[in-house]
């Protein structure tokens, strides 16, 4: 069984990502996501920041959206790539980052989805969220989301998941930590008779929707909205928190 080693976050993965994610309830999280973007943009140009395999980027672009994508891994912008011409969509992919985020026009929207936020330590929280409203033109929007903490600490922490298919087999165990969850994954992937060992690691911190929510108002953001996925309301057990934040 070759080994190709350790690596950073969703390099590996990336050929797996959208098989993995791409059910009937992603597919209502993307019109949701498209709907509030019709809602509150006060125009069509926008960007997909931490976009993955591009699943948000490309139905923003089906719905009309001048929309660029962008994203740390490279792994995961090549497939996004790859996936948009299958479709026939020719979205802009680039390389970045929530940190350093940056675009060459002035933004009526910002999309972050499935957890990009979780990704960044607390103290790293409040600079992005103030590069994201550099990027806005007035009356733009921020729509993000992140894993609350009850879905850190009582679902995702000390637990282990696996999925097992024909040409894959991917083991998660997570531990927790003070501040949120080590997620260590090994994905063995079927390469003739063979399988082919690789691994990566990810970290997710705990945001909590009243450090946020104060972030977003220290910043000079608005809070339009708080909802679970698809609208829901929010309660003790909410998974994930979905924020609507405008440049006012």
């Amino acid at each position: 069984m070759p080994d190709s080693g350790k690596g950073g976050a969703y390099t590996v993965l990336s050929k797996y990502y959208e098989y993995l994610n791409a059910d009937e309830e992603y597919r209502k999280w993307a019109e949701s996501v498209v709907e509030t973007v019709k809602k509150y943009s006060p125009s069509n140009i926008g960007a997909d920041v931490a976009c993955g395999t591009g699943y948000f980027t490309r139905a923003l672009k089906r719905n009309g959206f001048d929309v660029t994508g962008y994203d740390i891994s490279s792994d995961m912008l090549s497939e996004a790539v790859t996936l948009a011409l299958k479709e026939g969509l020719k979205p802009d992919f680039l390389l970045g980052n929530l940190k350093n985020f940056k675009s060459l026009k002035k933004l009526g929207f910002v999309t972050v989805i499935n957890d990009g936020f979780n990704y960044l330590k607390p103290e790293e929280l409040k600079k992005a969220f103030k590069n994201m409203y550099s990027q806005l033109a007035h009356g733009g929007v921020l729509i993000f989301d992140i894993s609350s903490e009850y879905k850190i600490k009582k679902v995702l922490s000390n637990n282990v998941f696996s999925v097992d298919e024909d040409d894959f087999t991917y083991v998660w165990f997570n531990e927790q930590f003070s501040g949120g969850v080590k997620m260590d994954i090994t994905v063995f992937s079927k390469k003739g008779e063979l399988y082919e060992k690789s691994e990566e690691t990810h970290v997710q911190y705990i945001h909590t929707l009243e450090s946020v929510t104060e972030k977003l108002k220290e910043v000079g953001f608005s809070l339009e909205k708080t909802c679970g996925i698809n609208g829901e309301g929010l309660n003790e057990t909410s998974e994930r928190i979905c924020f609507v934040a405008i440049k006012r």
